[in-house]
């Protein structure tokens, strides 16, 4: 079983309160597998909450008319969980007013990439007007460079407040990760909104020495408080996503079903 020592102190009860940071499964683990199944493995696992990507089995998509999106968060509540997120892939996605209308529908934020490009920076603030509109969030996912991260936070703190904000893509792979998590934290202040990692769960025992302890004992530091979601770091690890997703156990960390290796104390 991996080790899950990297994880930070979190109870059940905050992790449902929305106080604490929240563990999330990203739909990539399991793009095949249907709503119910996917609260079912979240279930198992102690986790609690869904990252939804476009496209997936799930059944959501900006197309969704909202009493579908109304009785998939009731769904999900009914559950005990929330919808961390929905991701799309591409920032044009992201800036229409379909995206916008889901966001607020599920009662969540639209995750999506932005490049180095000054014309991204101005797709940026058009789409702060839709969402402010919209009564619903963006948050533009970025890597391990400080710089970026720094001129990403100038654009949310020129739109208006709450519109926007960040989602850390943050990959094991990447050598620069270890040097850098503290600069991207600085950078980020208080707009780090959305982690996905990608890898732990069944890849947490090879990735050790990759920088994710410390990112861990820096989160946790610093107050997060919003979701970390995790991921398969390659499609090819999606069999060991799907079994380590079936094994039995219990609802939240602490459960007396709940795998052992899930188990933090505060």
């Amino acid at each position: 079983t991996p080790s899950w020592a990297w994880i930070p102190p979190i109870s059940p009860s905050r992790s449902r309160s929305g106080s604490g940071m929240r563990l999330s499964l990203s739909t990539e683990a399991a793009p095949d597998l249907a709503l119910s199944d996917l609260l079912a493995a979240c279930a198992r696992r102690g986790l609690v909450a869904l990252e939804l990507v476009e496209g997936h089995a799930h059944g959501v998509s900006t197309e969704s008319p909202p009493e579908v999106l109304a009785q998939v968060r009731g769904e999900v509540a009914s559950e005990g969980g929330r919808i961390a997120a929905y991701r799309v892939d591409t920032l044009e996605r992201a800036t229409s007013p379909a995206a916008a209308a889901l966001a607020k529908g599920l009662g969540t934020s639209i995750v999506a990439p932005a490049g180095d490009d000054a014309a991204d920076d101005e797709i940026l603030l058009r789409a702060a007007e839709l969402y402010a509109a919209a009564g619903a969030t963006l948050l533009v996912a970025h890597g391990a460079r400080p710089a970026r991260v720094e001129r990403l936070r100038q654009i949310i703190e020129a739109a208006p407040e709450g519109v926007l904000g960040l989602a850390w893509d943050v990959d094991p792979e990447d050598d620069a990760l270890a040097t850098s998590i503290a600069a991207v934290l600085r950078a980020a202040g208080p707009h780090l909104k959305h982690v996905r990692l990608r890898g732990g769960g069944p890849e947490a025992a090879g990735q050790e020495g990759r920088g994710i302890g410390p990112l861990m004992a820096r989160l946790t530091l610093a107050g997060y408080d919003g979701t970390l979601a995790l991921a398969p770091s390659t499609p090819r690890y999606r069999f060991a996503w799907g079994a380590w997703l079936g094994r039995h156990g219990g609802w939240g960390c602490g459960s007396k079903r709940a795998d052992a290796s899930l188990v933090t104390l505060d």
